[in-house]
């Protein structure tokens, strides 16, 4: 039997739950939505070229406890989508969460980064580890120096060469395309999800082309090992796109404060897939820093 999408304590958490805000940051507006009141949990979102809409409700349920910070990235989501999307740059992207951080009047917090957002996260914990309490990193890597393991039908394995062998022409184009790919990022796909998850985004396939030229160069082998902050790095057993040999378990191998977790039934969802056992094992986490 499939799981409910939503848990029964999660619906109760969202209902009237805080509308988006938004925060003048670098010179253009960040979209932002907080949930809950307490020490700052702040979510970083995926994709490039997607928000942080997936991300929901899921991480919610943290706000029993604390202020559960969403945004979109510069150039993402409801965020400002720049006419010139050189813009989009590292050193932006980790400005802007830090600046929004700011904005909200919190010393410190624990920042969460999924997928892309790990790699964003990585790059802020480098440049401002004295703001963490915590880093949780799910499903990403230190570098992409590896090739990824995805495996589909044809359809599936043709839209994943098109995402990534040359510019997305536009959002429709790229929502189809990342429509097909993202089947394989799931152990077990599930259509009436992937349609839940693709009616909340709003796609932006000039941020997704801008996206893969910031990890040409994106390294953090030699930057973890300064990190001194306590690091949760997870996986999905069978994520094909940052699998847990070149992912998690590097992370956990190179930072000196890691706990490693893999869910064996999950691919780069753990969160969604796996919901009940990846929130407790975070929880247990937090519970000790």
């Amino acid at each position: 039997m499939k799981k409910s999408l939503i848990s029964a304590g999660v619906i109760s958490m969202v209902i009237g739950a805080a509308q988006a805000e938004t925060v003048e940051i670098n010179g253009s507006t960040l979209s932002y939505t907080v949930v809950g009141d307490g020490p700052a949990v702040m979510v970083m979102h995926g994709g490039l070229g997607l928000d942080h809409t997936y991300l929901r409700p899921y991480f919610d349920q943290l706000s029993d406890g604390h202020s559960v910070i969403y945004y979109d990235h510069h150039g993402n989501g409801q965020s400002d989508h720049p006419a010139d999307f050189s813009d989009l740059t590292m050193d932006r992207l980790v400005s802007d969460a830090d600046g929004l951080r700011a904005h909200l009047g919190h010393d410190d917090m624990i920042l969460i980064g999924h997928s892309y957002g790990g790699f964003i996260a990585q790059a802020y914990a480098a440049a401002h580890q004295d703001k963490l309490t915590g880093l949780a990193l799910i499903d990403t890597a230190p570098a992409l120096d590896y090739e990824p393991a995805l495996a589909g039908n044809d359809a599936q394995m043709g839209a994943l060469g098109a995402l990534f062998a040359g510019p997305m022409p536009d959002d429709e184009t790229f929502r189809a395309t990342w429509n097909l790919v993202i089947q394989m990022y799931f152990k077990d796909y599930d259509p009436a999800l992937g349609a839940k998850l693709d009616e909340a985004t709003t796609y932006s396939y000039q941020a997704w082309n801008a996206a893969a030229g910031l990890l040409g160069s994106f390294n953090m082998v030699e930057e973890l090992p300064k990190i001194s902050v306590p690091v949760y790095a997870v996986a999905g057993r069978v994520d094909g796109i940052t699998p847990p040999e070149q992912g998690a378990g590097r992370i956990a191998d190179l930072a000196p404060n890691a706990q490693l977790t893999i869910f064996e039934n999950s691919g780069h969802y753990p969160f969604i897939e796996e919901e009940n056992a990846f929130f407790d094992d975070l929880r247990s986490w937090m519970s000790g820093l």
